[in-house]
């Protein structure tokens, strides 16, 4: 069993602090002015007011005259006034709009950082899920981090100007708070790290508690969810991962419970100890006057709860740090698949040598999908890859495009190596439509030009939409070219059917006007009829363009200049449909399959 990502790895809470508030203050220096100031303001003031306490009562104890009295609450109230407008106008205004900047900057780094990763790391199970989280959890997390600090601060500065005050009261009441205090923090330290273990060790059980409700919330198991026997089976899951919960409940809680438990009875005793002790001062030996009395009495609870709050904020900044550890192994990641300098020119050829490659399967071993594979074509060649699911098809087009490098041999355009070439100048040169394709929540227009939509790209675009066959159902939807797609961000956005997404993919294909186009099961949604008019349509809009038909449905591999039929990894036969149809092998038994049942669905 892998261990979690917070126990494999000893997190660096201090040093990931530093880096956090550099990050901060690069973006939004001021908050970490103003968070500072208000932890040592906020601080003060939580003196100020015992002081004030002080000074009323002594004053009404030593007989002072009431104007005297009144000019102390007048002058109390007026700085509370001050300060509480400060107070709002921080929390209320400026809080909120700087928390908001920052986050916009924190996920515009999150995002750039999503883009270089490697695609490969989607493929790490470990990886991809603290790549959620991080993504999910980073904003409200560092901001969680800075408050925090701002509150530690508050708390310190609280309780040392209080520890102040005490020491000019009484030594003996002020030593007696400090060394409860000090056993205090002890003791809620201890209560952390015990808590912590308890996260660590229930951090995979509330994954799969999550996991297990996501499939009733989500309504895209709705359906799966009730013609399948697949109930049972997590109500099963659900129950074992309970048991196993209460089992670490059982065994955590109760030191919890014990440690907290000392720690109230510590204090009750002591609070109860300190009263008597100055309760006898101020009646008995008259050692110290009505405010000294209200002073210790409100000292002694303000501490205990500055303390209990300090202890508080401590445990909440390691939980912050654990979600910004994640966020800086994310940001820390660094891509293996480096581009070279050179610019790729237009399309000519492109060959494969002996290439092989694998997938990370569980256990660090590795998932073999492709094994010596070699095979070449050039330009306004027509060339088919067929085979049956997971026979490695898919993972050419990833390799052709540079999104992962092969574990051996080599591929190269134009004879040389892919990774001669940048990124951009390489992938500009292709246009491609992946098997699990994605439409935007933007406009049709937008969805097709695969960006920023300007009214001077109408021809094109329109075009585009007609060799995909999208261009009647395009004229009749509400707003033409400007259509919002999707619901995300309207709810009276259009939602298209699985077939009309796929040609508004194979426009944003198209639209490119690449040398090389490769299309990865073009037509899995489409029926019979819509899949031969899109084929005619591709194959009039290549004309001396390069295009790879990867499919495992044989309707567009009859007028192919050559096929490639994969199997297992490799290729198993190649040449014409008619050569191999004479061959009789693999190719031929399943192109007969098919038309069957093309004849019969016909």
């Amino acid at each position: 069993m892998k261990k979690s990502a917070e126990k494999s790895r000893k997190i660096p809470l201090w040093k990931n602090t530093r880096r956090l508030f550099a990050m901060v203050w690069k973006y939004t220096p001021s908050y970490v002015i103003c968070m500072v100031l208000e932890g040592v303001l906020w601080g003060i003031a939580n003196s100020l007011g015992i002081i004030y306490t002080q000074y009323l009562f002594d004053a009404i104890g030593n007989g002072e005259p009431f104007s005297q009295v009144a000019k102390i609450i007048v002058a109390y109230g007026i700085y509370l006034i001050f300060f509480n407008l400060l107070h709002t106008l921080y929390w209320n205004l400026y809080n909120s709009w700087i928390r908001k900047k920052l986050q916009t900057c924190l996920h515009e780094e999150l995002f750039r950082q999503a883009v270089r990763i490697d695609p490969e790391k989607y493929d790490d199970p470990e990886f991809y899920n603290d790549f959620v989280w991080a993504m999910d959890e980073a904003a409200p997390n560092v901001e969680g981090t800075v408050e925090a600090t701002g509150k530690i601060i508050n708390r310190i500065v609280a309780s040392l100007t209080l520890t102040a005050v005490l020491f000019g009261v009484d030594v003996w009441m002020a030593v007696l708070i400090f060394i409860l205090s000090a056993l205090r923090i002890v003791l809620s330290f201890w209560a952390n790290r015990v808590s912590l273990r308890y996260r660590e060790e229930m951090n995979p059980l509330w994954r799969k508690s999550d996991y297990i409700n996501r499939l009733f919330l989500l309504p895209d198991y709705a359906k799966d969810l009730r013609v399948s026997q697949v109930v049972p089976i997590l109500h099963k899951e659900f129950r074992e991962n309970s048991e196993q919960a209460e089992v670490l409940i059982r065994k955590h809680e109760r030191k919890i419970s014990v440690v907290w438990f000392m720690i109230n009875f510590l204090y009750a005793l002591g609070e109860c100890g300190l009263l008597i002790l100055m309760l006898y001062k101020a009646s008995v030996l008259k050692t110290i006057g009505l405010g000294s009395l209200a002073v210790a009495v409100n000292a002694c609870w303000k501490m205990v709860w500055l303390l209990r709050d300090f202890s508080d904020r401590i445990t909440k900044f390691h939980k912050h740090g654990i979600f910004v550890d994640k966020m800086f192994v994310f940001l820390d990641s660094v891509p293996t698949l480096r581009e070279g300098p050179e610019e790729a020119g237009a399309f000519e050829s492109l060959e494969f040598y002996d290439v092989s490659f694998s997938y990370p399967a569980k256990d660090g071993e590795r998932k073999e999908v492709l094994s010596g594979v070699s095979f070449s074509f050039r330009r306004g060649e027509k060339i088919a890859v067929v085979g049956y699911n997971g026979a490695g098809k898919t993972t050419l087009t990833k390799l052709i495009m540079r999104l992962y490098d092969p574990d051996g041999g080599q591929i190269l355009y134009n004879g040389r190596p892919l990774a001669d070439y940048t990124f951009d100048s390489l992938r500009n040169r292709m246009g491609a439509v992946f098997q699990d394709y994605r439409i935007f929540g933007a406009t049709l227009a937008e969805n097709v030009a695969g960006g920023v939509y300007h009214p001077s790209m109408e021809e094109s675009v329109r075009q585009a939409l007609r060799q995909s066959t999208f261009d009647e159902k395009a004229e009749v939807l509400k707003d033409g070219l400007d259509t919002l797609l999707t619901r995300e961000f309207d709810k009276n956005g259009t939602q298209l059917s699985g077939g009309e997404q796929q040609k508004v993919a194979l426009a944003r294909a198209f639209y490119r006007n690449s040398d090389l186009i490769i299309l990865d099961e073009p037509s899995s949604a489409l029926d019979p009829d819509a899949e031969y008019a899109l084929n005619r349509s591709v194959y009039d809009y290549a004309d001396a363009r390069t295009v790879v038909f990867i499919s495992h449905r044989l309707s567009t591999t009859r007028h192919a200049d050559r096929i490639y039929m994969f199997d297992s990894g490799k290729i198993a036969e190649q040449g014409t449909h008619e050569e191999l149809m004479a061959l009789d092998g693999k190719y031929a038994k399943m192109f007969r399959v098919q038309a069957e049942k093309y004849q019969r669905e016909s």
